[in-house]
């Protein structure tokens, strides 16, 4: 793994604040999309499910296009890969939950609740860890427009979906949280476990909770 990460957890972290710096303030319209999203879902809007679908596949294309191939390829190789993963999961998500409709929203209030929560905790967790960390907020994987904060909101997504057919969508997130888990814990950079720790865990409920 260390030759994937051919670089210094300071460097790292310096790549997120010119990146964060140079899309602002696509990271703040990202939180509006986002708030506009959790509105429709919890007011039941007839198109909540499509909604949900768009918004969520624009934060795969944009973090697969903007930072992995624009941005982290600069410092890894592998990161073009990435990208496309990242662009080929928002694709599909936009086609079968947007164009197709199958994002139906469930009426499951613990679902919901667990749905909430990770946007929550892809919004405010990042941040605050950064900041914690004498890094500065500019360090952190903002919301919707970063690797980790999209594979956590692709998880809640999920979550907010009726029937087990979506399980297909967490397969992606549910890698990628692995692997940011792994890069933290190689580059000792601490403070970006939590996210991906919960991504993980959350997945792994929605994989395995009993069929209601």
């Amino acid at each position: 793994m260390d030759r994937l990460i051919p670089f210094s957890p300071d460097v790292y972290v310096g790549m997120f604040a010119r990146y964060n710096q140079d899309a602002w303030p696509a990271a703040a319209l990202a939180v509006l999309l986002g708030v506009v999203t959790l509105i429709c879902i919890h007011r039941r809007e007839p198109r909540a499910g499509r909604i949900l679908a768009f918004t969520v596949a624009t934060f795969w294309v944009w973090t697969g296009w903007a930072f992995h191939i624009n941005q982290y390829a600069n410092l890894n190789w592998a990161a073009v890969v990435f990208g496309w993963a990242f662009i080929a999961q928002g694709a599909l998500t936009a086609f079968w939950g947007g164009i197709l409709g199958r994002f139906d929203i469930n009426a499951d209030a613990p679902g919901r609740r667990l749905g909430y929560a990770l946007m929550a905790a892809a919004l405010l967790v990042p941040p605050m860890l950064a900041d914690a960390a004498g890094d500065g907020l500019w360090t952190a994987q903002l919301f919707g427009t970063a690797p980790a904060t999209t594979a956590l909101i692709g998880i809640a997504a999920a979550s907010f979906i009726n029937g087990r057919g979506a399980r297909w969508l967490l397969a992606w997130p549910l890698i990628w949280s692995v692997w940011e888990l792994a890069s933290a814990y190689t580059m000792t950079l601490l403070r970006d476990a939590p996210l991906p720790a919960i991504g993980i865990a959350a997945a792994v409920y929605l994989i395995f909770r009993p069929k209601r």
